[in-house]
C-alpha cells in the first residue's frame, strides 16, 4: 500500500517560517524536521500536512498531523499544531519544487526500463513512464500515455488515447509575476478490473494519488481531475468531468455530460442524471438532477411549473 505524501528537501519547521513566513501555534517545537507532504487526512510517515480548504479543516484532520494552514480557514483547525500563512498555497508550491532533479519520466522505447509490467498487453503507439507499475491482465491501448508514479491493478483497460498520470492544472498566483504551477508528484491508483475508455484524461494527485477503486468503469472522453477518489462499481457515462479533490463513494452512477465542482462528496448509491452540474454534495442514495443541480423530484416540479407559465 502507497503511503500518501511527497519528500522534500529536510529543514526544520522553525528554518520553514524563518524563510517563508507566517506564524506557529505556541509550544511547536521550532527544531521539529520536516521531510515529508501529504494529506491531512491520511496522515503517514512524513511531517506536515496542508490545510488550504474549508473541508480539510472540518473534522479531516489527523491528530498526529503538523498542519500547514491558511489564514482564511485558520479558525476551523485544530490549535496547538498549526503553522499559519497567509498564501500557505503559495507556500506548498515552494516546497514542492524545491525537489527538481528527477530522472527522464519517458525513454525512446515504449516502455521505461524502471516500469513494472506483469503480463499485461501494451498495444503498438502507447507509453509507459517511469516506475509505472501495471498488474496482470491489464491492457493499454494504442496511443495511451501513462505517465510515471501510475500504478493499475490487475485486468485494468486504459482506452485508446487516454492519458493518465500527467500533471493537474493547478496554479497559484504570485501578484505581478508568472503564476506557480503547482507540482503533481502523487500519481495516479487504478484499483482491480476498472476500466477507463478512450480519450479520458486522469490527473496525478499533488500530495495524494487520484484514486478510482475496483470495477469502475469510465465512458469516453471523462475527465477526472487532481485528487479524486472514485469508489468501487462507480459508472460514469461520457463528457463527465470532475474537478479536483471530489469523492464519490461507492455504487454511484453519473450521466452524460454531467459536471462535478471540486471538492464535492457524492454518497453511496446516488444517482446524477446528465448534463447536471453538481456544486454541493450529494447525499447517499439521492437521485438528483439539473443545473444547480437538486433532488429530481425538486427539478421536474420547478420544470412544470415553468413549462405552465
Amino acid at each position: 500500500m502507497r503511503v500518501p505524501g511527497v519528500t522534500i528537501a529536510t529543514a526544520t519547521i522553525g528554518a520553514l517560517v524563518d524563510a517563508y513566513g507566517g506564524t506557529l501555534d505556541a509550544g511547536i517545537p521550532r527544531e521539529f524536521l520536516i521531510h515529508r507532504l501529504g494529506p491531512s487526512d491520511r496522515y503517514g510517515d512524513y511531517a506536515l500536512a496542508p490545510v488550504l480548504h474549508e473541508r480539510g479543516a472540518i473534522g479531516l484532520v489527523h491528530p498526529d498531523a503538523w498542519l500547514l494552514v491558511a489564514q482564511a480557514v485558520a479558525g476551523r483547525a485544530p490549535a496547538g499544531r498549526r503553522w499559519i500563512h497567509p498564501r500557505a498555497e503559495l507556500v506548498l508550491a515552494q516546497l514542492l519544487t524545491l525537489e527538481t532533479n528527477e530522472p527522464e519520466p519517458f525513454v525512446e522505447a515504449p516502455v521505461h526500463p524502471s516500469a513494472h509490467v506483469t503480463s499485461a498487453i501494451v498495444e503498438p503507439g502507447a507509453r509507459i513512464g517511469r516506475d509505472v507499475v501495471i498488474g496482470p491482465g491489464s491492457r493499454v491501448e494504442t496511443g495511451a500515455i501513462v505517465h510515471p508514479g501510475v500504478v493499475l491493478g490487475a485486468r485494468v483497460i486504459i482506452g485508446a488515447g487516454s492519458i493518465v498520470g500527467r500533471r493537474g492544472f493547478g496554479y497559484v498566483d504570485r501578484p505581478g509575476t508568472s503564476p506557480i504551477r503547482l507540482p503533481h508528484r502523487a500519481g495516479v491508483v487504478l484499483g482491480d478490473d476498472v476500466e477507463i475508455g478512450a480519450l479520458c484524461t486522469i490527473d496525478a494527485g499533488i500530495l495524494a494519488p487520484t484514486s478510482i477503486d475496483a470495477r469502475t468503469k469510465l465512458d469516453a472522453q471523462v475527465h477526472v481531475g487532481h485528487g479524486v477518489r472514485l469508489g468501487q462499481d462507480v459508472r460514469v457515462a461520457a463528457q463527465v468531468g470532475f474537478a479536483g479533490s471530489v469523492v464519490v463513494e461507492d455504487d454511484v452512477r453519473i450521466g452524460g455530460q454531467a459536471g462535478i465542482a471540486d471538492h464535492v462528496c457524492i454518497g453511496k448509491g446516488a444517482r446524477i442524471a446528465a448534463k447536471a452540474g453538481v456544486i454541493g454534495d450529494v447525499p447517499a442514495g439521492a437521485v438528483f438532477a439539473g443545473y444547480p443541480a437538486v433532488a429530481r423530484g425538486r427539478w421536474l416540479r420547478g420544470y412544470a411549473r415553468l413549462y405552465r407559465a
